[in-house]
């Protein structure tokens, strides 16, 4: 449940009870965030995307970007230093449905006829497709790539396929991915999309013969119902691979699969690392006969080296231990976390904050990188000089940079912006986050990033001396996410109004190792609802919130622990809801997607063992306890939360009368893409806070979408 970013016309519905008056009931009196703010929703909106991806083409820097005027994801390019370019323009969207969230979605490899040989999956269609692509030219114009290519065929009736991680095969006449097969159900009683869906490393002919012939799509390797990180040897002798299978998810347990290639097809597969309570997220080759990996078997995602054997065997060993997390959760296909070069290891470390950092095996040498930068995106890509990756900090915001490896011994350098760095407009009231630690009443310590109220007044009231700012507290996706410090628009449209906001690591985490993600196992809607009312009451204990005017907002997994919060706790006065699980009972095998579809056994229990436990946590089946105003906002399009989720709750508050707003997107899925729906979100949400807090939370506002967006 880890939801994509939100950007999104809008369709409204709902329903109102006789209470549900919105701003009219308010406390005429103001009583904090009720500022007036230069930072709108349709500003919010505008720069909602994001990128991902980052990946090396000769000195060119090459990335996914996340476009919320259209909702498509663009491939662009830059030179150091240079403005950034479109690679393809048009209506490309660079993006694929692997595992539901999507897995590295382009190869860009050298083609001695055009600069660049480009591959790359179309969302529309979900194809592979190539290109050729003229190299940039320092001070020239950008040459148009070539018309892309088919490589893969269309779907036939009644099936989804979708290609992600492409790599260059032996040979270079194929590309290999995973590919991801998905039958259409032929009735109620073949809803569940595990036994449905199958997964390959397949083989595609560069030159275009598979797109009307889908024999052509040579099967490399099987072996595990899920499969990432496709990698072949340096000397094109063996295979690489991550895999692992329901009811687990890969940070509860994977495999790392090597194989022999034998006329390119994958033999004697051995499983070398990993299993009963290790995850390994990423492998890379060091050399034909041995690799690099990250694992956690002592409890946190450390380096390790796994020798091969010629007697078939395999020796594993850490090689970097440290209590820090050198990578996170697999949500994608493909992610990487660490990168090996000539210079040694490129890899991130952290427990809360960041380091980038080159390791040098032959010396054991640790050097940080990229001074001053705190957070670190998990699509880190490095060759022999330089690595790319995106990076924030709580006094920056995020940026692809360019980070020079400096030599054995050698001077470290300054990370170099791929693209220079725009004004910021709302540099005046922009927070800078700060981590922070509450410790539980069972003693357990709660991390979390607490921004304060920005502009003028820090206080964040106009109630007069003394009175502490109204809270949100923001509940994290995944549950397997985790926060960065680093500054958004979404934050700063709160804080610039006068709101402070906390956004909680809480237990089931990532970035404090295994230990700290397991308490959630079997403890969903409680752990993740305790740890969010320690944050809330940290603050308040401090002064730095008003606990009466505290309100809960998140979606996805966070969407599910804001709804469990309203129906356990009294600790918040209104709720924000976004995409939510909220019957989870329900939420498994065909009512969500193939990846998830065992996920609630691990956070929740098996059924029907576990009933009581289900019954006890579940938002719908406590509904009748939510006494508090909200605002619930669904994508129509959302197969991972699916509306029905939502609608059940928003009938259920409905009924009684509650004041309550509901907000349904078209085209739109698990977190919003479009500028329209972020919008229309966040003018929902403050007209929540509005009624709630007893204060106007004053604009500038925007008319409400095209397309309309309901009251409740």
């Amino acid at each position: 449940m880890s939801s994509e970013q939100h950007d999104g016309g809008a369709r409204g519905s709902a329903a109102q009870g006789p209470a549900a008056q919105g701003p009219a009931a308010q406390d005429p009196a103001p009583r904090g965030g009720a500022r007036p703010s230069p930072v709108t929703a349709a500003h919010v909106a505008a720069g909602s995307g994001s990128s991902s991806w980052p990946s090396g083409a000769g000195e060119e820097a090459w990335w996914c970007a996340s476009d919320p005027s259209t909702a498509t994801v663009r491939l662009r390019r830059a030179l150091p230093g240079g403005a950034a370019q479109d690679v393809l323009g048009g209506t490309w969207s660079v993006r694929n449905r692997s595992l539901g969230y999507g897995g590295r979605p382009y190869l860009v490899a050298p083609d001695p006829d055009a600069g660049h040989l480009l591959v790359f999956t179309h969302h529309g269609d979900q194809r592979l497709y190539r290109t050729r692509v003229p190299a940039l030219r320092p001070g020239g114009p950008a040459e148009a790539a070539g018309e892309p290519v088919p490589l893969t065929p269309p779907d036939e009736d009644g099936t989804e396929t979708c290609y992600a991680d492409p790599v260059a095969a032996p040979g270079g006449g194929e590309v290999w991915c995973v590919r991801e097969t998905t039958r259409a159900a032929t009735g109620p009683d073949d809803a569940d999309p595990a036994p449905r869906t199958a997964r390959a490393i397949v083989a595609v002919p560069l030159d275009g013969s598979a797109a009307h012939d889908p024999a052509r799509v040579r099967v490399v390797a099987r072996s595990h119902h899920f499969l990432s990180g496709v990698r072949i040897s340096p000397d094109g002798t063996r295979l690489a691979w991550i895999g692992w299978d329901h009811p687990r998810m890969p940070w509860d347990e994977t495999r790392l699969v090597v194989a022999r290639l034998e006329d390119g097809t994958a033999v004697e597969q051995a499983e070398v690392l990993g299993g009963p309570g290790v995850s390994v997220p990423q492998a890379e080759w060091r050399d034909a006969g041995s690799l690099y990996a990250m694992a956690d078997p002592d409890g946190w995602w450390n380096l390790h080296r796994v020798d091969l054997h010629p007697d078939g065997t395999a020796t594993a060993a850490c090689v970097l231990p440290m209590e820090r997390e050198c990578a996170d959760a697999l949500w994608r296909v493909g992610a990487t976390f660490f990168a090996v070069t000539p210079r040694g290891v490129v890899l991130r470390h952290r427990h809360g904050d960041e380091q980038l950092a080159l390791w040098e095996p032959g010396s054991g040498t640790l050097t940080a990188l990229a001074d001053g930068w705190t957070e670190f995106g998990s699509d880190l890509w490095a060759r022999d000089g330089h690595a790319l990756v995106l990076a924030g900090a709580a006094d920056r915001s995020t940026a692809l940079l360019r980070v020079p490896l400096p030599p054995p011994g050698g001077p470290v350098e300054p990370p170099l912006r791929c693209v220079p760095a725009e004004p910021d407009p709302y540099a005046a009231v922009r927070p800078v986050g700060e981590r922070r630690t509450a410790t539980a009443a069972d003693g357990q310590r709660v991390h979390y990033v607490y921004w304060a109220p920005t502009g003028p007044d820090p206080r964040g009231t106009d109630a007069g001396e003394g009175q502490a700012p109204p809270l949100l507290v923001h509940v994290h996706g995944g549950p397997t996410s985790s926060t960065s410090v680093t500054p958004d628009t979404e934050t700063a449209f709160f804080t610039s109004r006068g709101f402070a906001v906390a956004s909680v690591d809480y237990g089931g985490s990532t970035g404090y190792g295994r230990a700290y993600r397991e308490r959630l196992r079997h403890s969903w809607g409680t752990v993740d609802v305790q740890d969010s009312v320690t944050a809330a009451a940290d603050l308040a204990r401090l002064g730095l919130a008003d606990p009466a005017r505290t309100a809960v907002r998140g979606g996805s997994a966070g969407g599910w622990t804001a709804l469990a919060c309203l129906s356990s706790t009294d600790a918040f006065c209104c709720g924000a809801v976004y995409y939510p699980i909220s019957d989870p009972a329900r939420w498994s095998g065909g009512e969500t997607h193939d990846f998830e579809s065992r996920y609630v056994e691990g956070l929740v229990g098996e059924l029907p063992r576990d009933r009581e436990r289900y019954d006890r946590v579940s938002p719908l089946g406590n509904a009748g306890r939510i006494t508090r105003p909200l605002v619930m906002l669904q994508g129509a399009d959302d197969f991972i939360c699916r509306p029905d989720q939502a609608e059940r709750i928003v009938a259920a508050v409905a009924a009684r009368g509650l004041w309550h707003r509901y907000l349904v997107f078209e085209g739109e899925g698990h977190g919003f893409r479009r500028a329209s729906s972020v919008a229309a979100s966040l003018e929902a949400e403050l007209e929540l806070y509005a009624h709630a807090m007893g204060h106007a939370a004053e604009g500038p506002r925007e008319p409400a979408a095209a397309g309309g967006a309901a009251a409740g």
